[in-house]
């Protein structure tokens, strides 16, 4: 046990990462997630804003609705949009336990804290090399190609592989798009785009703004959908 553990620790994917957060440098221990996203992502005020996370708890094959108002998102700003604490059937040798938690989520200490993340961003800015920057105040989306949102989940590192069904829905909850067995990713690694564009990946959902304008609810700014997150659990 001593062993394994000793090699976990020097295993890349479990060392302290920056937090998956747009603008957030923090390194977090794979242990602290669940701390950090509360003390530093969670807002307690009345939720007045577009976007503010969204924490709650969930059991394997439950269904999570979340209301996303698409364009009012930061472009390019990695967003997470809620933190779904999944009760896993065997947590004891899946994962290690979120630690040093407050008092009223102590109960959180073993479940797996699954971050649903979003993003705004053209298909420019995914093809773009390392090196080029982009200036956000002279940007025309019009003409990079096409905006693109890309939907994905994280969470500290596992030892076997979880995974999700994630679904966009419009008001009347009739789907838009629909995409079974999206592994879970670890947070602390990242994916050359190179397979996200070329199809390889099996994290990401993309959808262009194009059809979500067509197919959902509402007008400009205000245009919105229902993302739906169901934790299935380990592949068999």
């Amino acid at each position: 046990m001593e062993e394994r553990s000793s090699t976990e620790e020097s295993c890349p994917e479990k060392q302290a990462a920056i937090c998956p957060v747009a603008d957030c440098q923090a390194v977090v221990k794979h242990t602290h997630l669940l701390r950090h996203m509360i003390s530093e992502h969670l807002d307690p005020r009345p939720r007045t804003l577009p976007f503010q996370l969204r924490l709650r708890e969930v059991t394997s094959g439950q269904r999570t609705l979340l209301m996303l108002t698409y364009r009012q998102l930061i472009v390019d700003h990695d967003q997470c949009l809620a933190v779904l604490n999944w009760s896993a059937d065997s947590p004891f040798d899946l994962m290690e336990p979120q630690l040093d938690l407050p008092p009223c989520h102590q109960g959180l200490t073993y479940h797996l804290p699954i971050l649903v993340m979003v993003c705004r961003t053209t298909w420019k800015a995914l093809l773009k090399q390392e090196d080029e920057k982009v200036t956000p105040n002279s940007r025309d989306l019009t003409s990079e190609w096409g905006t693109v949102y890309l939907l994905w989940l994280v969470s500290p590192y596992t030892r076997r592989a979880i995974y999700a069904n994630l679904a966009v829905l419009n008001s009347q909850l009739q789907g838009i798009v629909r995409r079974n067995r999206r592994r879970i990713q670890n947070f602390a690694s990242r994916m050359p785009i190179s397979r996200f564009i070329n199809g390889l990946d099996p994290f990401f959902v993309s959808l262009n703004e194009d059809q979500l304008d067509e197919l959902c609810d509402g007008d400009g700014d205000h245009s919105s959908v229902f993302l739906e997150v169901t934790i299935e659990g380990e592949g068999q």
